[in-house]
């Protein structure tokens, strides 16, 4: 019955495709720069790059409501950004709504990128230069030596960290709701509202839900792994 509700029901089947939308291009905005940090951290001294270690840790755990509020005083219709765009009488936010997808996307960036970042690293610093060298001494291209050596060795690496970014953004909470309320319907809000003694309280619809979530991350993992042996077999 409640699991026939979940996916009859258009505001249930708006918050999970909301979810998975969110989810999603949250996870492919920061794994795409936590790449690029990844390998920006290999190319630093050793003593620098520890100090960042230590701060992307910190801002991987900055999330939830102080890092919503954060977001607010800095962005918000009365926010920081904006009183010094007025008093400039130039806007340095244009026309942006932290109270609104972008908004989220946004937040969700600010804890998912130094956390991509600690997951990516490692696979960056195990990559030799040695083996550009011995590539080019073969007489193999570019793009040969990226298809055919360090893109193998990436793919398993980008795609366990996707799943991790996905399924951290599918299971925040207080970030989404301290910044739009019930005004973009969630899994995580929605499962929270149910659970929080109100008067619609119902916990067998939030515990379908969460089942949802669940078998989503299950059916992500399987289709990974199914993706990293494909590519692998064929590259082989």
């Amino acid at each position: 019955m409640n699991y026939q509700e979940l996916f009859t029901n258009p505001y249930y089947k708006k918050a999970i495709s909301n979810s998975l939308l969110l989810s999603m291009t949250a996870a492919l905005v920061s794994e795409i720069v936590a790449v690029i940090g990844a390998w920006s951290l290999t190319k630093i001294s050793d003593s620098a790059k520890e100090s960042l270690v230590t701060v992307l840790n910190l801002a991987s755990s900055f999330a939830g409501v102080p890092l919503a509020f954060s977001l607010i005083i800095l962005l918000g219709n009365s926010g920081v950004i904006n009183a010094i765009s007025k008093a400039m009488h130039f806007s340095l936010t244009g026309s942006l709504n932290l109270y609104s997808w972008v908004g989220l996307i946004i937040a969700y960036s600010f804890f998912e990128i130094p956390l991509g970042m600690l997951f990516l690293y490692p696979i960056f610093e195990e990559l030799d230069n040695g083996w550009k060298e011995a590539s080019e001494t073969l007489g193999a291209s570019n793009w040969f030596f990226i298809k055919k050596v360090i893109y193998p060795i990436l793919l398993p690496g980008l795609i366990e960290t996707l799943l991790i970014l996905f399924a951290n953004a599918m299971g925040t909470y207080e970030t989404a709701f301290a910044l739009t309320g019930n005004k973009i319907t969630l899994i995580s809000t929605i499962i929270g509202s149910l659970i929080g003694g109100e008067l619609d309280s119902n916990v067998p619809l939030a515990c379908a839900l969460s089942v949802v979530f669940g078998l989503t991350m299950v059916i992500l993992v399987i289709l990974g792994n199914l993706v990293v042996k494909k590519r692998t077999s064929t590259e082989r």
